[in-house]
């Protein structure tokens, strides 16, 4: 597969595999059909060629209503970004309407707008706290804006977005020439963005990859669970030390390293 970059995602996602992408694209195999169930920030998806058929799913509504308008109405979108301060006060107002949808339900654009900004400027990429930097915060948003072009927008004109269960997302599409990335939220955790995703949820759409005719990877930390699927299914896995940072004012919070694990039924 093409190992180039092709685009970057739009958003700072906690969580994003942005930092893997270089372990990742090596990877992926050739394919007609790419579905990618917990999309988040899509880096992968950003980063890869297109393929002919293509699915991106999500369970955060925030998350679908956002590439639903930088799809259709990416115009009305980009004139509000290019208008938006960084600033705590503009984070606030955009918390409270990402925290309450229903209340904007009429207003997509706005809705999209919010998400654009609670997960530009949150702080460690995660939602709910305000991020900056004394040195170089405000150019790193402003080269976020110019960014953003209607390149991103034309990348989605052919693109299948959906909000449904993984499981169901993957099971629906699969065929010999499938191929899913699955990068799923962490077990028992709760980032702001989502939270819930149990041992069972993990179980549940690994049982789905283990019954796929086509090929998948799938991103996450070392579990027994899946040590478990791995021996049961004789899949193959390769294992990453990554350092996790965390950046708010002039300080760099240094965290340990944490092991990334991609699992294939596939040779990688």
């Amino acid at each position: 597969m093409d190992e180039k970059i092709q685009l970057k995602t739009p958003i700072s996602y906690y969580g994003g595999k942005q930092n893997m992408l270089k372990e990742i694209l090596p990877l992926i195999p050739e394919h007609k059909i790419y579905v990618e169930p917990f999309f988040g920030g899509g880096a992968v998806f950003w980063a890869k060629q297109p393929a002919k058929s293509e699915v991106i799913n999500d369970a955060n509504m925030n998350v679908v209503n956002f590439y639903e308008v930088l799809k259709h109405s990416y115009f009305d979108l980009r004139k509000r970004i290019e208008a938006t301060l960084h600033s705590q006060e503009t984070y606030k107002k955009a918390l409270i309407i990402y925290n309450s949808p229903w209340l904007f339900a009429d207003d997509p654009v706005v809705r999209a707008w919010a998400f654009y900004v609670v997960t530009n400027q949150g702080f460690s990429c995660k939602i709910g706290s305000w991020g900056y930097d004394r040195n170089k915060r405000a150019y790193t948003i402003q080269n976020k804006i110019d960014k953003f072009t209607f390149e991103l927008s034309d990348r989605l004109k052919n693109v299948q977005i959906e909000a449904n269960d993984a499981h169901k997302v993957v099971s629906s599409r699969d065929t010999v020439d499938t191929f899913v990335y699955a990068d799923p939220p962490y077990i028992d955790s709760n980032q702001g963005h989502y939270g819930g995703y149990s041992h069972e949820n993990f179980k549940r759409d690994l049982n789905a990859l283990a019954n796929m005719k086509g090929k998948f990877l799938l991103s996450s930390y070392p579990s027994d669970v899946l040590t478990e699927y791995i021996k049961k299914n004789d899949w193959h896995t390769k294992s990453f030390s990554k350092t996790l940072s965390a950046t708010n004012g002039a300080t760099v919070t240094k965290r340990k390293n944490k092991i990334e694990v991609l699992t294939a039924n596939y040779n990688i």
